[in-house]
């Protein structure tokens, strides 16, 4: 179970670089204009110079609901399955938010590849797996999905209430980020978890 943690991380490593690095065209950094530029667009906003996402939200979210979420799950994975599935929740549902904005837009986003490519399978076979060794995890599996979906809810929702609605300080929304992140830990620590073996 260590090593499917670790492999995870790594994974969304990988993912990073695309999105952060260079992506599938050879752009630098291409995300951090592609989320500002969605979220403007989600508000009804024509003018892309905005910035709705500044590099501190950017740098939070990826250390707290990546790498944050990501050493909680190597650390308690020997003894404590949800974590784990709490990581690779995160990768799911990052990965169908790629691809649905792929469809809608009918164009590439920076990730889109890595989702399609690693994310998807990964994921898929981490689920399936563990439901074969272990069916009576699939509450765990359900409940990390939902995890995984109400921490995309709280990124862009946090995002737009602070940035752009100024409801609250961008400070605030990141405290929420890192709570969120290590929610997990708290979550299913029943003997259930010491009997899937990865």
């Amino acid at each position: 179970m260590q090593l499917m943690s670790v492999l995870l991380l790594v994974a969304y490593l990988i993912h990073q670089f695309e999105e952060h690095w260079i992506d599938f065209f050879g752009n630098y950094y291409a995300f951090y204009d592609y989320l500002n530029t969605l979220l403007l667009s989600v508000l009804g906003v024509q003018d892309s110079s905005l910035m709705l996402v500044s590099p501190a939200a950017i740098f939070v979210i990826n250390t707290s609901l990546v790498w944050l979420v990501g050493i909680i799950a190597i650390w308690r994975s020997p003894n404590h399955l949800f974590p784990v599935l709490a990581m690779n929740g995160i990768i799911l549902v990052n990965a169908i938010s790629h691809i649905l904005s792929g469809i809608v837009n009918l164009s590439y986003n920076p990730g889109l590849l890595t989702a399609i490519a690693i994310f998807m399978p990964l994921a898929i076979a981490f689920y399936r797996k563990v439901l074969q060794i272990n069916p009576i995890a699939k509450p765990q599996v359900i409940a990390s999905l939902v995890w995984a979906i109400l921490a995309h809810v709280i990124l862009i929702a946090g995002l737009i209430m602070a940035n752009w609605f100024r409801l609250v300080p961008e400070s605030v929304y990141f405290a929420m980020l890192v709570a969120w992140s290590v929610v997990p830990v708290f979550l299913f620590v029943t003997p259930v978890q010491q009997n899937t073996k990865t």
